[in-house]
């Protein structure tokens, strides 16, 4: 072999060498790329799976929170509806209830709201008709004891039961109706404590 040769060859292998060392380099770099990427996809898939847990925990809890409203929602309207058609079975029981204690009752509801002085009873057209003919008579005796006297009209007043007593521009509403929405607050409290 020349020198020539050996130079060339010399050349040649450092050339190789050289070349093995940079492949090899570049070959650490890129796996030590690839490393450092494939962590840092771990620490963001783990980020982004703790994120969908966290909004995924979000959304089942505001979907209990609207499911409690809307049970509790549904409950209240329950109770209002209930209370509600009880009152309208006490006034439909009070609109039934035979003659004699329904007129008893209408005296009771005369005493308890009568002033002193003169008056005027209005009873609906129902209770007109079929009024028993000493009810004049005894309503004029359970107001005389508040100093009280009273004309029957035959005119009926625009109730569905109970009466209204007129002392001029002042009129007292006792139609059953009436005294159930002036007394709902109380009634109604008092029918969630039995029924609830």
């Amino acid at each position: 072999m020349t020198g020539l040769d050996k130079i060339i060859t010399k050349i040649n292998d450092d050339s190789a060498a050289k070349s093995d060392a940079i492949i090899a380099n570049a070959q650490k770099q890129c796996d030590e790329l690839a490393a450092k990427a494939e962590e840092n996809g771990n620490k963001l898939a783990e980020k982004i799976k703790a994120d969908a847990k966290k909004e995924c925990e979000n959304i089942l809890s505001m979907a209990r929170s609207g499911s409690e409203q809307i049970e509790k929602r549904a409950f209240l309207e329950a109770r209002v509806e209930a209370v509600g058609e009880v009152l309208s079975k006490l006034l439909e029981t009070l609109l039934s209830l035979p003659d004699d204690k329904y007129f008893g009752a209408l005296l009771k509801l005369a005493a308890d709201n009568a002033m002193s002085g003169e008056c005027v009873v209005k009873l609906s057209a129902r209770d007109i008709s079929r009024m028993p003919a000493d009810f004049e008579n005894k309503l004029s005796s359970a107001l005389a004891e508040k100093n009280a006297s009273c004309v029957i009209s035959k005119e009926p007043a625009d109730i569905e039961g109970g009466l209204m007593l007129i002392y001029g521009d002042i009129e007292i509403n006792c139609s059953f109706k009436a005294i159930i929405e002036a007394e709902s607050d109380t009634l109604k409290a008092k029918i969630n404590d039995i029924i609830f």
